[in-house]
């Protein structure tokens, strides 16, 4: 039996601020138009900053539920993992699918049509790179997730035995990768990548839980660093001309430095049941807004792709992205709920 744990808010600030960092991130290319304050700061893409935490965040909330569990029900754990990924991909991709056919007025007739298994299990996205598949919604990160969790109950063990030595061993292959990726897959989509960043998550929990029981008045401290640590991050370029090794370990230090800040602001945004609340809303529909915000930037986009816009003209359908997104996003869930209703 699953003991029920408290949830972490400071989690849900950093799922709904990286959820919007993603739609803002990715607006540009449905556009086709550069627009830097939208696509990086003076080190580099802020969309991988918010990848990497969104990865971190996975890993601190899973090992915090299943903390005090002395033995995993894999069957339990493997159902509620389906269940929270499956269903809302499939309405989207479904949704999407129309849409793509709608306009393009017929089906991608280059790809083999036994392709479409890929998307079926959710990791089109993670192969797109590598063979044809019908690619549309959920990106390479689905596919990582996914292999997150089939691996999440030996990370689990292995984690509960010795948390700084796994942590420590895949940091150590992380940085192997950083200097040498053999790989016809990116760094970001390694699963030993996506480990470490996945146990790293879990581990800086458990050190946030020491020092709040222990040493409360650190925590403060840390977190005045890492506003510091923000403001020259995205400020001051000091990572410029360092190569494949130092942009990736760039984005290690601003990953763990945008979440040990967003820890601390925690703290003082659950102190207004407004703002909390909000944020709950946008970090429960995190996932929704993940699925939708590509194929809603490309409705929103699609007659202007290319064409020189003035900065109102790219606020104004970034906005009407956002709203988009949210109303898709909202749809999913309903159609999800109205399914459930039936079974």
């Amino acid at each position: 039996m699953v003991m029920k744990q408290k949830r972490l808010f400071y989690l849900d600030v950093i799922r709904a601020v990286c959820a919007v960092m993603i739609v803002v991130y990715h607006f540009p290319l449905a556009i086709s138009q550069p627009v830097d304050y939208f696509h990086a700061f003076a080190n580099g893409s802020f969309g991988m900053i918010a990848v990497y935490c969104f990865f971190m965040v996975s890993g601190a909330a899973l090992m915090h539920r299943y903390r005090d569990e002395d033995r995993l029900d894999l069957k339990n754990f493997y159902k509620k993992r389906f269940l929270s990924l499956y269903p809302l991909f499939w309405i989207t991709y479904i949704m999407a699918f129309f849409w793509v056919v709608w306009q393009l007025r017929e089906v991608y007739r280059i790809i083999p049509t036994w392709s479409i298994i890929w998307s079926v299990i959710g990791i089109d996205g993670w192969l797109v790179n590598l063979v044809p598949t019908f690619y549309m919604v959920g990106e390479w990160f689905l596919g990582s997730i996914l292999m997150l969790y089939l691996a999440f109950p030996v990370l689990r063990v292995w984690y509960k035995k010795n948390r700084h030595l796994i942590t420590a061993i895949l940091f150590l292959a992380a940085l192997a990768l950083f200097c040498r990726n053999p790989f016809p897959v990116e760094i970001k989509q390694n699963p030993v990548v996506d480990m470490f960043y996945f146990l790293l998550g879990a581990w800086l929990e458990d050190m946030r839980r020491g020092f709040e029981a222990k040493r409360p008045k650190a925590l403060k401290f840390v977190w005045i660093c890492t506003a510091l640590g923000m403001f020259l991050w995205i400020f001051v370029p000091v990572t410029n001309g360092v190569g494949q090794f130092g942009r990736e370990l760039s984005f290690l230090i601003f990953s763990v430095n945008f979440y040990l800040f967003w820890i601390g602001a925690a703290k003082v945004l659950e102190k207004t049941r407004v703002t909390k609340n909000f944020l709950k809303r946008i970090a429960a529909s995190s996932y929704g807004i993940f699925l939708t915000h590509h194929m809603a930037a490309q409705m929103i986009t699609s007659h202007f792709y290319g064409a020189d816009l003035s900065a109102r003209e790219i606020v104004v359908m970034l906005l009407m992205t956002f709203a988009l997104t949210w109303i898709w996003t909202i749809a999913i869930y309903k159609i999800q709920a109205y399914i459930k209703s039936f079974l």
